[in-house]
């Protein structure tokens, strides 16, 4: 195959499968909560086909990066258990510090994705009303 038809191939792609690789791409939903000082982040994350169905039996894996300082601040990924609701992963992340991290959830089984979500981690009052952290999985 020489360069033109390589092109032209390439070129047609997206017109014969043009929702082959969007309807594959899996609804991602992303709820963590803040405790204590560092802080630790309780992670909830709920997967769906396209179609609207629970995605079970996927591989869930959570890491964070500071977007203002990726090569200083990053989290070691950590693995989200399945929970007892079809489609929905759970997992604990420590963060260095307060701010904006960018949650980087990486699916791995039936689909393969990485989807990045950006959120603010604050550190809790100093005054006791912080929620207590949830036992360690």
């Amino acid at each position: 195959m020489n360069l033109r038809q390589l092109l032209l191939v390439a070129a047609l792609l997206p017109v014969v499968f043009p929702a082959a690789a969007q309807s594959r791409r899996p609804q991602v939903d992303l709820a963590c909560e803040a405790h204590g000082m560092g802080p630790l982040l309780d992670c909830t994350v709920r997967l769906r086909a396209s179609d609207g169905r629970p995605l079970t039996g996927a591989t869930v894996t959570l890491g964070a990066t500071m977007p203002s300082m990726p090569m200083a601040h990053t989290v070691k990924p950590v693995r989200a258990l399945p929970t007892a609701a079809p489609g929905e992963y759970r997992g604990q992340l420590t963060l260095e510090m307060s701010g904006a991290w960018a949650i980087e959830i990486d699916l791995a089984g039936p689909v393969r994705d990485r989807v990045v979500r950006v959120l603010m981690a604050e550190e809790c009052e100093g005054d006791g009303r912080c929620p207590a952290p949830p036992a360690r999985r």
